[in-house]
């Protein structure tokens, strides 16, 4: 009867940092051969196998122990430091074994790098840093392949991570200094990495090696070079709000939204929506109590429809979680025409359905069932004609681009043709018009207006001529005033990841931004400049006084106590677009702020 041979990575030093897997196969092994000079003899302890020290074994010897006891039918664990696949030299072992035809397993383990990484609290990815780590080593007693040398691999910029180096650091920095490294970039050393005994060093590329030697480390550690080290990166998209993936959805909703709710029931679920969406809940003062006072805004009992009429003048957006008939009653009087109404979406109290109402295309009442729906884990209901048929509908297509139509009524006639089948012709920039309608058979990129109905962005404030009476509708960019609010010394490509996540979330870009708005005493921050100066935008500042003079939906206790302004970058936007609609409240990185409000001369 055969045994078994398992390779287990015992961790970077502390017996508890084993795996659960390396531990169950270590405590049933009969035979154990372990790295002795790496690996703490604790993890031994208890145990009944049969234990080798390597340190002491050549490469036959230990195979010939490790066969041996497999063809008794004994249980081996071959224990290596760290994980197995990291400077382990087990592939020799995995080749003499598969020559023989002996099966076995490896467990990973955690490496001293990443030890390493959790000493120093830091991140070797860091967003707008390093997105690259490259493990390897120096040329020492042993070289490294050809194309691995460090000079050149240190030229990446990248994340540096550096075993069996520590012993000729000098070599190191040199090389370093040789591939274009400043001497000012951070650099630390790990010493048995995980281990009771842990010690750290820190300097730049230009210092490092001293310090080591001073501290008197000459093996088992592990170096890291990079700016990840100062711990200053942006911030991860992969928790902001507005990043969607495969478990958060992005609101695609960019409004003001309110939900309203009649039944307790319904009032908690409204207040599990707001929550999702960023809005408030509408509700009587004797449910109060289930949404939270941040989130509530009341009126005494009998006076729904009064405050339905009042969000309608307010709000973007109303998910009304009732039943249909209601709001449908109580919405008859209140609506005027698609381009003005309010997004409206319906949902039942368990959230199965959220159905767009009212304002699909324009109002985004699709968009908004859609974010709904993601937040209860419904289905979201749209009826219209061009979304049944996986078509974005023509005033869909302003809406989600940022776009005004400065002719609705032309809206159905266009939508008609299109849903006939019969061509429409698009005047709108090209990467545009791929990314929407590219594979769209009937609908055409054209250079002028002809006989058949078109979409037109004017780009110059001029309509195009028109050959023959075809209907036509006209489009115009809105345009908007980017508010920012900044740390002293901020970093360029924090401000501008953030301000294009701001722009994204309202359908827009650089070409829809107007000035950039900030406070006064902000005006001489180099980042602010410059990303006002790439983009070719105006840079205005505003006192504290004015600042403080507008109410804003997210003010900030921090800036209050810092600055003596309640809000710079909600504020700063509505007061540099000319009191504007403020379309994007306030988002956050690391240490800026920014939000967006609509040009005044492009509201009505």
């Amino acid at each position: 009867m055969s045994g078994s041979i398992t390779f287990v990575g015992a961790g970077p030093g502390a017996a508890d940092l084993i795996t659960v897997r390396g531990k169950r196969a270590l405590d049933a092994a009969d035979v154990v051969i372990y790295a002795g000079s790496l690996v703490d003899e604790r993890l031994l302890d208890g145990s009944r196998a049969e234990k080798y020290n390597s340190a002491g074994m050549d490469f036959d010897a230990v195979m010939d122990v490790m066969i041996r006891a497999w063809n008794e039918g004994k249980q081996v664990v071959r224990l290596h430091t760290g994980d197995p696949a990291m400077y382990g030299a087990v592939g020799e072992q995995f080749r003499a074994l598969d020559e023989r035809g002996i099966p076995y397993e490896v467990v990973p383990g955690v490496s001293s790098v990443f030890a390493a990484a959790a000493a120093l609290k830091t991140e070797f990815t860091m967003p707008g840093v390093s997105q690259t780590a490259i493990l390897t080593r120096d040329a020492g007693r042993t070289p490294v392949p050809d194309g691995e040398e460090l000079t050149g691999l240190a030229a990446h910029g990248s994340t540096l991570c550096l075993f069996l180096s520590v012993g000729n650091m000098r070599s190191v920095t040199d090389k370093l200094l040789a591939a274009g490294r400043p001497p000012e970039t951070p650099a630390a050393v790990v010493y048995r990495a995980g281990w009771e005994n842990q010690q750290i060093v820190r300097g730049t590329v230009a210092d490092i090696a001293e310090r080591v030697r001073e501290a008197g480390i000459r093996r088992q550690a592990i170096v890291i070079i990079g700016d990840v080290l100062n711990r200053t990166g942006g911030m991860s998209l992969l928790y902001d709000r507005n990043f969607a993936h495969g478990y958060r959805r992005k609101n695609s909703f960019t409004g003001r939204c309110a939900v309203f709710a009649l039944t307790s029931a319904g009032v908690q679920k409204a207040a599990e929506i707001a929550a999702g969406i960023d809005g408030k809940v509408i509700v009587a003062e004797k449910y109060a109590h289930l949404v939270g006072r941040e989130r509530a805004v009341t009126y005494r009992d009998g006076g729904f429809r009064e405050a339905l009429r009042s969000a309608w003048a307010e709000y973007d957006g109303l998910v009304m979680v009732m039943a249909s008939g209601i709001v449908v009653r109580s919405c008859a009087g209140l609506c005027t025409h698609k381009a003005s109404d309010p997004a409206v979406v319906v949902v039942d109290e368990r959230g199965c359905h959220a159905v767009s109402l009212l304002s699909g295309h324009l109002g985004g009442a699709n968009r908004l069932a859609a974010d709904v729906a993601s937040v209860t884990g419904g289905e979201a209901v749209v009826t219209t004609a061009s979304d049944v048929r996986g078509v974005m509908a023509v005033d869909e297509f302003a809406a989600r681009h940022a776009m005004r139509v400065l002719n609705p009524e032309m809206i159905v006639q266009i939508s008609s043709a299109a849903l006939e089948g019969k061509r429409i012709d698009f005047m709108i920039p090209e990467p545009l018009f791929r990314l929407c309608y590219g594979d769209t058979p009937n609908f055409h990129l054209v250079r002028s207006i002809g006989e058949n109905p078109a979409v037109v962005l004017l780009e110059d404030g001029k309509t195009p001529e028109v050959s023959s009476p075809v209907p036509v509708l006209r489009l115009k960019r809105r345009m908007f005033v980017l508010g920012m609010g900044c740390r002293k010394n901020a970093r360029l490509a924090d401000l501008e990841q953030l301000a294009e996540s701001v722009l994204e979330q309202a359908g827009t870009d650089w070409n829809g931004v107007r000035r950039i708005a900030t406070a006064d005493l902000k005006l001489g921050e180099p980042a602010l400049r410059t990303l006002a100066e790439k983009h070719g935008l105006e840079l205005i500042g505003f006192p504290a006084e004015e600042l403080n003079s507008v109410e804003v939906p997210h003010p900030s206790a921090a800036a209050r106590e810092k600055l003596g302004i309640n809000s710079v970058s909600e504020a700063s936007a509505v007061l540099g677009s000319g009191y504007g609609k403020l379309i994007v409240p306030k988002l956050k990185g690391d240490g800026v702020t920014a939000a967006l409000a609509e040009w005044e001369e492009m509201t009505e």
